[in-house]
């Protein structure tokens, strides 16, 4: 099920807000949002919901012992289970087919255990909740296990569950200890409705509409020329960044309805000056999980080339199984070790000229999430041989449209308006008209939306 779903918007949520906050008993509320979240992934198939429903349980037995703090075999066996999972789903077959070059196609048509696999939606993000809280059940973070209803929330709260942020225990655990407690206020629901109008705004009146001039330029690689690949690099960057960042505020919208505050995914990324600070800003909660359960344990700064070039490689990987992933992530891995070998030089910069080149680096490593390798090798090579008359029709609307996206990306702060859009002040009053705008057009036009980017990952 899907955030930009009418399902969802007029049945699904409402039903279960109804539900869980009015005619439930309170005791009942975590059991209920439990059952709703493996609803609402098993849209995708029961299958999922089960492998989800059973990665929770295996985690929750391997950790529940008091034995497991300080344990290696423990930690080993708890993740085995959502580890494999996600092995099997995502690169089984990229390793069999791209690493070892065997033939998976076939010749009989006939089923295949790796081939046939069908990839579980945001599979990426809840294996690595569910890896995240072993680990630190190991290094002794919790001194008593959390029930298994409270696992089970943790992992499955449908509004962060496919697409994050990828969240800890901790930053969740006061919330489903309050659960059947906790009435929203006029406050909660300004909140919810002013992140859950952004976020569909964002992602389906701007990375849908430049979805919309994308897709037609995509589809002839060869053709593109300069103008239509300028064009896809800088639309592509803002489309996926609105995708990504409208799904992480609507989820942020959706936990306020339960009482729940979820971590912020994204600080103004397109606004960092080096390659490092815009991974301090853009997917956060990857990037500290990265930091804190891999980056440190292999040392961190006392191998400071060898662990960046390491995380990156696994940044890309968790993306997506594939050669153009991993060279996405050594390409930012690169940019990171340059910056950080050149900080003085590059500090010392003009400030534009900083932003700019971070931000041109930033847009073209996208091309490796649009294109395989050959397809990208013919966008590149269109640039000589096209000539610029003849390259992608770049139109004045498409064009409008990105100084659009460029405008609310550099100059609207989403989180701002969402929190104060209650206040009673005459601005205010004016961002709560432009709020009820932006949710009315989203929901016309809501039926033609595109699946979100990062589900796929």
């Amino acid at each position: 099920m899907l955030f930009n779903d009418l399902n969802f918007l007029f049945i699904f949520l409402p039903l279960v807000t109804v539900v869980t906050l009015w005619l439930v008993p309170r005791r009942l509320r975590i059991y209920l949002l439990i059952a709703a979240s493996l609803v609402f992934y098993g849209q995708s198939g029961w299958q999922h919901a089960l492998m989800l429903f059973l990665s929770i349980l295996w985690v929750h037995f391997m950790t529940r012992s008091h034995a497991m703090e300080g344990a290696r075999l423990r930690l080993v066996l708890a993740i085995l289970f959502p580890a494999g999972t996600l092995l099997y789903f995502k690169y089984s077959t990229f390793v069999l087919q791209d690493i070892l070059l065997l033939d998976m196609n076939g010749n009989d048509g006939g089923f295949s255990l790796f081939r046939d696999a069908l990839l579980p939606a945001g599979i990426s993000f809840f294996t690595f909740q569910l890896i995240g809280f072993a680990i630190d059940r190991y290094r002794g973070h919790f001194s008593e296990a959390p029930p298994l209803k409270t696992i089970m929330l943790y992992v499955s709260f449908f509004p962060q569950l496919i697409a994050g942020p990828i969240v800890r225990l901790q930053q969740v655990s006061d919330a489903i200890s309050k659960l059947s407690t906790f009435q929203p206020d006029r406050n909660d629901w300004n909140k919810a409705l002013g992140y859950l109008s952004i976020g569909l705004g964002y992602k389906v009146l701007i990375a849908d509409s430049l979805h919309h001039y994308l897709a037609p330029i995509i589809k002839a690689p060869e053709a593109m020329g300069l103008s239509g690949l300028s064009y896809l690099i800088t639309a592509y960057s803002f489309q996926i960044y609105f995708d990504f960042y409208g799904y992480s505020l609507i989820a942020i919208g959706l936990g306020h309805l339960f009482g729940f505050t979820l971590p912020v995914n994204f600080r103004a990324p397109y606004a960092a000056l080096n390659p490092q600070d815009f991974w301090r800003r853009w997917h956060i909660s990857l990037s500290y999980w990265i930091r804190d359960y891999l980056y440190l344990s292999l040392g961190g700064n006392q191998h400071y080339v060898r662990n960046i070039l390491i995380i990156f490689t696994v940044c890309g990987l968790w993306h997506g199984a594939g050669f153009s992933f991993m060279a996405w992530g050594l390409f930012h891995g690169v940019l990171v070790i340059l910056y950080h070998l050149n900080a003085k030089a590059w500090d010392r910069t003009p400030k534009p000229m900083q932003w700019a080149v971070t931000f041109i680096l930033v847009s073209f490593a996208w091309l490796f999430f649009v294109f395989e390798f050959a397809d990208m090798s013919l966008a590149l090579a269109s640039v000589w041989r096209v000539e610029f008359t003849q390259g992608a029709n770049v139109s004045l609307e498409m064009m409008i449209t990105v100084l659009a996206a460029a405008f609310v990306c550099f100059f609207v702060k989403a989180e701002h308006i969402a929190e104060n859009s209650h206040a009673k002040s005459g601005v205010s009053f004016a961002w709560g008209g432009l709020l009820g705008a932006a949710l009315f057009l989203s929901l016309l036009f809501v039926d033609r939306s595109e699946t979100f980017i990062y589900f796929r990952f």
